[in-house]
């Protein structure tokens, strides 16, 4: 009984016996050899003042106002990036460009699967510069645009670029084909830019005409007091103005800045020191507004006022204007 025991005990452990010898054959794979294809894409950085990558088209808001296109080339700072290869070993580089529309609401995108070709930097460096114009991307789509485009770039188009990456060996990379995270296309387009008149920009006269006791005590002014305040517009912006002293000369007040809405004559007032200084536009009448000043220490200490701005250059302030 015994003998039978171990002879089916042996048949049992024979299978696993031969897997263990055959396993000692099995023959391991090469490992993964790494090549600039693997970490290969362009960054597009605009070099452009305000830094944006949009074409702008200018609306003039004040009546008779004009419409223009007014931004209409961005430079890009492109970088080539390959990993820790060395640039040498790429031969060229292609960036193509596609177009998508919006036709009353249908969207059609344009290049086709090849797209257009933008430009090719043969032997590149490892950061290069390219310029894209408006023009330039009117006369690639010219033929594909939709009726209504008139053959030149509308506001609502996008673009979008791909590139194709040639190595010194031959290989290729094409993100018009291979493309699956956010490292192989790049897009642009346009925005408006509604232009107001600068309503707000230039120098004021103001006078208190009311200040609290509090007002009097810890801000060191008084009923009748007048002097000036300046309103200049903050660069490369149509609606915020740097204001000198929201306060008008009230010790503990200052600068801050002011927010203005052409269309609504919505103003807000920008403090975001410990001031938190408020205005209040209690009355429009001609080249004069009152304003209710207050701020932070308002209610702990009794400090408010109100006081006037009256323009200097004969014109009127827009009968619309107010605060929230």
């Amino acid at each position: 009984m015994k003998k039978i025991i171990l002879l089916c005990l042996g048949l049992l452990l024979l299978p696993i016996v031969q897997s263990c010898e055959e396993n000692d054959d099995v023959k391991m794979p090469d490992p993964y050899e790494i090549t600039w294809r693997d970490d290969a894409y362009l960054k597009f950085t605009p070099s452009n003042e305000n830094g944006s990558n949009q074409f702008e088209y200018y609306v003039e808001l004040e009546t008779g106002g004009e419409e223009y296109w007014y931004l209409t080339s961005i430079d890009y700072e492109v970088s080539l990036e390959i990993g820790d290869f060395p640039i040498s070993d790429i031969s060229k580089v292609e960036i193509y460009a596609f177009a998508e529309e919006n036709n009353d609401g249908t969207f059609n995108y344009l290049g086709g699967s090849e797209g257009k070709l933008l430009e090719t930097i043969v032997d590149p460096e490892s950061t290069f510069m390219i310029t894209v114009t408006k023009d330039q991307l009117a006369d690639l789509f010219s033929s594909e645009f939709s009726p209504n485009h008139n053959g030149d770039v509308l506001v609502s188009d996008i673009f979008e670029f791909k590139w194709v990456i040639t190595g010194q060996d031959g290989a290729v990379v094409d993100t018009r084909k291979d493309c699956f995270d956010f490292n192989c296309t790049y897009s642009m387009g346009s925005r408006i830019v509604e232009i107001a008149p600068p309503i707000w920009e230039g120098t004021y006269d103001y006078e208190w005409i009311e200040v609290s006791a509090g007002g009097v005590t810890w801000g060191d002014v008084e009923v009748g007091q007048t002097g000036t305040i300046s309103m200049a517009l903050q660069p490369g912006s149509f609606t915020v103005y740097d204001v000198s002293d929201l306060s008008c000369d009230y010790y503990y007040g200052g600068p801050g800045a002011l927010s203005y809405s052409y269309d609504t004559g919505l103003v807000e007032i920008i403090d975001d020191t410990w001031r938190q200084q408020q205005w209040n536009i209690i009355d429009v009448d001609g080249p004069t507004i009152t304003v209710e000043w207050t701020y932070y220490y308002t209610v702990s200490y009794d400090e408010y006022g109100t006081f006037t701005l009256t323009r200097t250059d004969g014109q009127d302030w827009p009968s619309n204007i107010y605060t929230n």
